[in-house]
């Protein structure tokens, strides 16, 4: 499906900035912002580079469907955030992650991250 973010007016940007970047089935960039999702019939995708990447062995860049408590989708869309992993194998590592969805079945406080 298209990111939430994607569609123009979900969030205050910087001057000559664009919402995220939606690409076609074939993974090439798309410049319609307008372009209907690829789940509602349009051709309109996320695109695969929206995927995570380690930087350092405790370090990673990625993108994340988010919801905020007390926030709402103009203030979550194209923000930046810094995740802290509290168990498992990456206990103690950090993501910064980018906002380029909502993901409606998030409840308050939830990352859902991009694979």
């Amino acid at each position: 499906c298209k990111p939430s973010c994607a569609w123009s007016g979900k969030a205050s940007l910087a001057g000559g900035s664009t919402p995220v970047t939606t690409c076609d089935k074939s993974n090439n960039p798309l410049t319609d912002v307008n372009a209907r999702s690829g789940c509602d019939g349009g051709p309109a995708y996320q695109c695969s580079n929206e995927s995570p990447w380690a930087v350092t062995d405790k370090l990673a860049y990625g993108f994340a469907a988010v919801n905020i408590a007390g926030g709402s989708e103009s203030s979550w869309c194209c923000a930046c955030y810094e995740l802290t992993f509290t168990s498992g194998p990456v206990s103690g590592k950090k993501m910064v992650v980018q906002a380029t969805n909502t993901g409606g079945d998030l409840s308050g406080n939830q990352f859902d991250l991009s694979m």
